[in-house]
């Protein structure tokens, strides 16, 4: 059976029409505790006390009767309902698969077996994943591109019922990171807050999320693309007092994304690519392309090769290599030598 969707794999939750076995893999946890979620929620209270079962990939491995004691189980007969759910959580730790090559041969039809393989990929090479594929259902649970990333946030929002300013999503977007449970676990206490049909502003993140909608990394960056020294010093300011709202290793990331883009943009303009294309090309919203183009007007292109090479620096220095500087300190030195970058 062919890889398939969320939505397939939804539709067969709901219809109930279940394949005997699912590999649910990937580095995006989202999807992933979504699905076993659904398939959790296929029985009963009642029917779980006979016909569900959970255990976890730790818990298997080198322990006796581990992965075999699973797959018994897998071979035993629903009592209470039409099928039994066993799920796996945490399949990554397991290493050796044997016995579970073994059930594949021959899965048992009123059995649903859901192995959830988190944080990595999946060797596709193995027997074990070629079995499935031909048994089962798999599913790939990639992380989101960051130009997706935007764009999926703000349909989550709208499918909840709210609306999301821009400027507010830009926020979320730069200071949240791409963990899809992250975004989602810090918009659910947003909603609580939130009369339904509400649009989320730059208020509501700072007071319900806790981002500080003045002096975050996301400012830190348009500040820094726009050269004002003054903005650039009260924000580092900020982050050296409030040390754990902005730490270093996030900062390098973010500026290094942003510059990077930059040298993107300078390039496309040495080539006279039309405009309407920038913002795909660079993999953001077209709502945020004015900041990169201020920053390619404020520095050259050998100023941003130069400040990309001196963020690579400071990433080091930021690890102890040849710097004794507390983070407060090393990011006055680093704005410092971007805002004069010749």
């Amino acid at each position: 059976m062919p890889a398939q969707t969320y939505n397939q794999i939804i539709q067969q939750i709901q219809s109930r029409k279940l394949a005997p076995v699912y590999l649910l893999w990937g580095e995006e946890d989202y999807y992933i505790d979504k699905l076993a979620a659904g398939f959790e929620q296929l029985l009963d209270e009642t029917q779980k006390e006979f016909d569900f079962s959970l255990c976890y990939g730790q818990d298997l491995k080198n322990k006796e009767p581990g992965l075999k004691g699973v797959i018994a189980n897998c071979k035993r007969f629903p009592v209470m309902s039409p099928f039994q759910v066993v799920v796996i959580k945490e399949a990554q730790a397991i290493d050796r698969w044997d016995p579970l090559e073994d059930y594949l041969q021959k899965p048992i039809p009123s059995t649903c077996l859901v192995i959830c393989h988190k944080h990595k990929k999946i060797d596709k090479r193995k027997q074990v994943f070629k079995l499935i594929e031909k048994t089962g259902v798999s599913f790939e649970s990639a992380p989101l591109k960051e130009r997706e990333f935007a764009p999926w946030i703000s349909t989550y929002i709208q499918e909840r019922g709210y609306q999301i300013q821009p400027s507010a999503l830009a926020l979320l977007c730069e200071t949240t990171g791409s963990n899809l449970n992250q975004v989602t676990n810090e918009l659910e206490k947003l909603f609580i807050n939130l009369s339904e049909g509400s649009t989320i502003n730059d208020d509501h993140i700072q007071e319900h999320i806790g981002i500080n909608k003045e002096y975050n990394v996301f400012t830190l960056e348009k500040a820094l693309g726009a050269r004002n020294p003054v903005l650039v010093r009260k924000i580092c300011n900020y982050m050296g007092e409030n040390p754990k709202d902005a730490p270093m290793p996030l900062i390098l990331i973010q500026l290094y994304r942003f510059f990077s883009k930059i040298i993107l943009l300078h390039d496309f303009i040495r080539h006279r690519l039309p405009r309407s294309e920038w913002a795909s090309r660079l993999g953001v919203a077209p709502f945020f392309l004015g900041q990169y183009e201020t920053g390619a007007r404020m520095y050259t292109y050998r100023e941003t090769a130069r400040i990309l090479h001196l963020l690579k620096e400071f990433d080091l220095k930021s690890k102890g290599v040849d710097c004794n500087l507390e983070p407060p300190a090393l990011l006055d030195e680093l704005s410092f030598r971007i805002l004069h970058a010749r």
